[in-house]
């Protein structure tokens, strides 16, 4: 066991981490993503009859979602603290496998990186103790990491 913990639970909304030590909750901060994703809406039409259409771009949406999420992914990780041992990242959606990377991509990460696993919705409660257990038993999570 680590003396030293922090897990992650996330989405494309909200960010929880919580921090363990000696088995036991030492915080937990709530972020807000700020990203929006959104289907590309609008268009015009020319005036002319069976004239071209005129479309806005999907690749600047795409893009500036990227963005977001790159900026979303490192707020994160800014706010690991430095004695941290070892990390776990639980949520329900994508965002996981993206903080995954983004954390996978940093050269001289110091703690044991246990990965990214599946969870559900939870309330803050559940996700405080989903990290407790996870940290007190991490063998009993093996093998759930996408």
């Amino acid at each position: 066991m680590h003396r030293s913990g922090t897990g992650i639970w996330l989405d494309f909304k909200d960010a929880y981490i919580v921090n363990i030590s000696e088995g036991k909750q030492t915080g937990m901060q709530h972020m807000r993503s700020g990203v929006e994703h959104k289907a590309v809406k609008g268009g015009t039409r020319s005036k002319t009859p069976w004239g071209p259409q005129y479309s806005p771009s999907d690749k600047s949406v795409l893009e500036k979602e990227m963005r977001d999420e790159q900026r979303y992914f490192e707020e994160i990780i800014r706010a690991i603290p430095d004695d941290t041992e070892a990390l776990v990242i639980f949520g329900p959606a994508e965002a996981k496998i993206g903080l995954k990377k983004a954390i996978e991509d940093i050269k001289h990460f110091s703690p044991t990186f246990y990965g990214a696993l599946s969870a559900d919705y939870m309330t803050q409660n559940q996700i405080a103790a989903l990290f407790r257990d996870f940290f007190a038993n991490p063998e009993q999570y093996a093998g759930r990491e996408e």
